[in-house]
């Protein structure tokens, strides 16, 4: 089923980027000192309209980086992760360091993609 793959790719994507970890009652912290939120895992998104959600409203981070760093593991991506969208938004402007749309759309990373206007 095509709807379970892709909420499935969303839900690995959330886990891979560190906002699920084994319940412990702490915030979890990246080498930068700043504090990603931590949820237990029976928490996670069920719905792909949650797991969308859940990504746009905390998961901002420039698809160039979490290409070039993705192998390199979680503690990589969360010091790759801006604090919001208008910091990832203003990165994008400056730097000009986007992948284009339609590739990401063909690797199903779409719902990592931000407006830039």
């Amino acid at each position: 089923d095509h709807k379970a793959a892709n909420l499935a790719l969303l839900q690995a994507l959330i886990i891979e980027l560190g906002f699920f970890n084994p319940p412990d009652g702490a915030d979890s912290k990246s080498d930068s000192g700043r504090s990603t939120p931590s949820f237990d895992l029976s928490d996670i998104p069920q719905s792909m309209r949650a797991a969308k959600s859940f990504i746009k409203s905390h998961v901002f981070l420039n698809v160039r980086d979490y290409l070039a760093l993705r192998a390199q593991g979680q503690e990589a991506l969360q010091n790759v992760l801006h604090p919001s969208r208008k910091s990832l938004v203003t990165e994008l402007r400056k730097k000009g360091t986007r992948v284009p749309r339609d590739w990401v759309k063909q690797r199903g990373l779409n719902v990592l993609l931000v407006t830039c206007f």
